[in-house]
């Protein structure tokens, strides 16, 4: 059992807010789902309104955007102020970066939150990466990278085999470098799909954090929900979560980076049982 609460985050494509029926969904979603925090990519607005704001989320919410390219693209960034504080705001071509942090909560720690929607072409995915290094170089500490990224590292994140691995591979550099490690989602494999009569399926919409924001958030759950007004999986993200499970072993592969640690796994493999004397005991 996950109980909710008000620390939830929202990462969505929506496929453009200009129709009425797709704002009541979001608000449905919004007042379902307790979300406080949204990142919401391809909005296809080039100015948002605070009325807007308020038909759509209702009132106690602020926000900032990043406009859209005529009809195409633009990302909205919007948190109740009674449960975060967005500051030091920094637009680039194809993200927003703010710092947040938590008002009823001073014991978790503040963070840099970026949400992205990358672009479709490939000539542009170069630029796309280069400005999230640019946005880490400048914004040092626990970072959370989340949305649409048109792309992917695993041959796994893409239902058929047409792979551009040169991009693939240029990705996958790019989260070894700058230390970002995914955020397990739960009940999805893929989160967009072409809708065809025989559907491309892709994990495009994605959640990546750094070490130091994973262990101020060890309770975190990453889930994604269903809707069909858009071809593109809603993800929540419960920053805290209570659970009387016993908690998910989850290996990290920036572990195989870390001086000693192949000795540390020789060690661990080689150890005798503590019970190995009652192994052989009669029955």
């Amino acid at each position: 059992m996950y109980p909710m609460n008000g620390e939830n985050l929202l990462v969505w494509n929506v496929r453009g807010l200009g129709a009425r029926a797709r704002r009541n969904v979001m608000y449905q979603v919004v007042s379902l789902e307790k979300v406080s925090l949204l990142c919401l990519h391809e909005t296809k607005l080039s100015c948002i309104l605070v009325n807007l704001i308020n038909d759509m989320l209702g009132a106690g919410f602020d926000y900032f955007f990043l406009p859209a390219n005529g009809a195409a693209g633009g990302i909205l960034v919007a948190w109740r102020t009674s449960e975060w504080s967005l500051s030091q705001f920094r637009t680039d071509s194809f993200s927003i970066t703010a710092f947040a942090s938590m008002v009823n909560g001073p014991e978790l720690q503040p963070f840099w939150l970026t949400t992205v929607y990358g672009p479709q072409p490939d000539e542009d995915k170069v630029a796309f990466l280069n400005e999230l290094r640019a946005v880490r170089e400048a914004c040092q500490g626990p970072w959370f990278v989340c949305g649409d990224f048109n792309m992917i590292y695993r041959a796994e994140d893409k239902s058929n085999g047409r792979l551009n691995r040169r991009a693939m591979r240029r990705f996958a550099r790019f989260l070894n470098e700058q230390l970002l490690s995914e955020l397990f989602l739960q009940g999805r494999l893929f989160t967009w799909s072409s809708e065809r009569e025989h559907p491309t399926l892709e994990r495009i919409d994605r959640a990546f954090a750094t070490t130091d924001w994973l262990d101020g958030y060890p309770d975190h759950r990453l889930r994604a929900l269903s809707t069909d007004c858009s071809d593109h999986a809603p993800l929540l993200l419960q920053t805290t979560t209570i659970t009387w499970a016993t908690k998910r072993f989850r290996f990290e592969t920036i572990w195989t980076r870390f001086d000693g640690f192949m000795q540390v796994v020789c060690d661990a493999w080689v150890c005798p049982l503590q019970n190995a004397a009652f192994a052989h005991s009669p029955v």
